[in-house]
């Protein structure tokens, strides 16, 4: 079911996956794309997580719409002037729409592991910064803002801690950061929204890429 939908640009959503394969099918056109599953999804999450994600761009453009890849596995929307950028956690998956690329948007489910590997994704004066009241979901705001920035930048070898500085930002339950990026000449920032619901952080591109 839907839980956030924002239909002005840019357009994001996110869908609680609580429904079967089969409920999701039912919400779609039967057409052969639409049970094409790829080759590397056998699971029946993994499926509900793929049919959610296509409910949840018909619910923000009001019509189907087919999704493709590119050779890196970015997502494209053949015919549409929009960027697309995806992304899903345990029971959950989220869209984010642009007009101008590139588009980034991470979810990921709250859990305390985070406090395991902060180490690989940020650097000892951002960890400076985290609130020690809410030290996990800062954390975590820090992950999916790096994980959004990412996918905007298409570079590989991106090194987290190294490549990419989150400005200091005060931890509240939703807002915006600043985030730059070190791995490119140009040395772009942009702005990023961030949401942090009872299950799960949500970060994506407000602004593009300057």
């Amino acid at each position: 079911m839907p839980l956030y939908l924002k239909r002005t640009v840019p357009l994001m959503g996110v869908w609680k996956v609580n429904e079967s394969a089969d409920e999701l099918l039912s919400l779609l056109t039967q057409t052969p794309a639409n049970f094409l599953f790829p080759e590397e999804i056998h699971t029946e999450s993994r499926k509900t997580e793929w049919l959610a994600v296509r409910v949840l761009l018909k619910e923000l453009l009001g019509e189907e719409t087919l999704i493709a890849y590119h050779a890196s596995g970015a997502p494209f929307l053949p015919g549409k002037d929009l960027c697309i950028s995806i992304s899903h956690t345990k029971g959950y998956v989220a869209v984010l729409l642009l007009e101008k690329p590139p588009a980034g948007i991470d979810i990921e489910y709250r859990a305390n592991r985070i406090l395991n590997v902060r180490r690989r994704f940020i650097s000892p004066e951002e960890d400076s910064h985290i609130d020690p009241a809410n030290e996990a979901a800062h954390l975590l705001i820090y992950w999916c803002a790096k994980e959004a920035l990412f996918k905007m930048l298409g570079q590989n070898e991106v090194d987290f801690a190294k490549h990419i500085r989150v400005a200091p930002f005060p931890y509240n339950q939703s807002g915006s950061l600043t985030i730059t990026e070190t791995r490119t000449p140009q040395a772009a920032s942009c702005s990023l929204s961030y949401l942090v619901d009872n299950d799960f952080v949500l970060v994506y591109a407000s602004f593009t890429l300057d």
